[in-house]
């Protein structure tokens, strides 16, 4: 896994899939058996509940019609911030080369709020226009267009409308709450500006693929690379 640090993803070796989710092998069959255990115990249920209270809560507020999918720890990365200040009045262009080169992603989409649907055994996020009703079954299975990657070390993927990214004072806020060591509060002050704050799901960190289902026109993310693999290479990586 590429070093996250202070400064930006300088790419994951051999790990990048590309493209849309075919490509990767197999598709998500089996993925239920990913040695997570607990699954059909307390634990699963604790996940399970934890993910629909998340689900209820969340909102995410989009005005500018783009929105950021990046890593929590992003938005107080010292050298993140820097760039995204002394860029603030540069072309829309030059900040989305600038969040890419920090593992994020911005996505074109209407104005308006969104809601959001994460089920950590399924393994996705659909982000789907509030007040609209989603089948989610199959739904990774659907026709849907590729938008890219985010990259999550910190287990939390942000998700906040691409304007706020132009208020150095709320960048600087979170930045000085971050290396206070209150994380609730980083995520609270998202949400408080309309952002949202969504768990990955593997412990290693994740590749999230972001598409856009054909039909229905909701953002999708779910892993390009499944926690097997990463043990994988986790293990290999030890012996060499």
């Amino acid at each position: 896994m590429g070093s996250r640090g202070r400064g930006g993803f300088s790419g994951r070796g051999g790990r990048g899939r590309g493209g849309h989710r075919d490509n990767r092998g197999g598709g998500r069959g089996g993925r239920d058996n990913r040695g997570r255990g607990g699954r059909g115990g307390r634990g699963g249920r604790d996940l399970r509940e934890a993910s629909i209270s998340g689900n209820k809560r969340e909102r995410i507020s989009v005005e500018s019609g783009e929105l950021v999918f990046i890593d929590q720890f992003m938005l107080a990365n010292p050298q993140f911030v820097d760039s995204m200040i002394q860029n603030v009045d540069a072309d829309s262009s030059v900040k989305d080369s600038i969040i890419q080169n920090y593992g994020g992603a911005v996505v074109k989409m209407d104005s308006g709020t969104y809601r959001i649907d994460r089920d950590p055994f399924a393994l996705y996020i659909v982000v789907y226009p509030d007040g609209e009703r989603i089948e989610s079954e199959g739904i990774t299975d659907r026709p849907a267009d590729s938008l890219g990657r985010v990259f999550i070390d910190t287990r939390c993927l942000a998700m906040i409308d691409k304007e706020l990214l132009d208020d150095s004072d709320l960048l600087l806020k979170y930045q000085e709450t971050w290396f206070r060591g209150d994380e609730k509060a980083c995520r609270d002050l998202l949400r408080d500006n309309g952002g949202a704050v969504r768990y990955g799901f593997s412990r290693f960190g994740d590749e999230l693929g972001i598409y856009r289902l054909s039909e229905e026109g909701y953002i999708c993310l779910w892993p390009d690379v499944t926690e097997p693999e990463l043990e994988a290479e986790v293990a290999q990586a030890e012996a060499s």
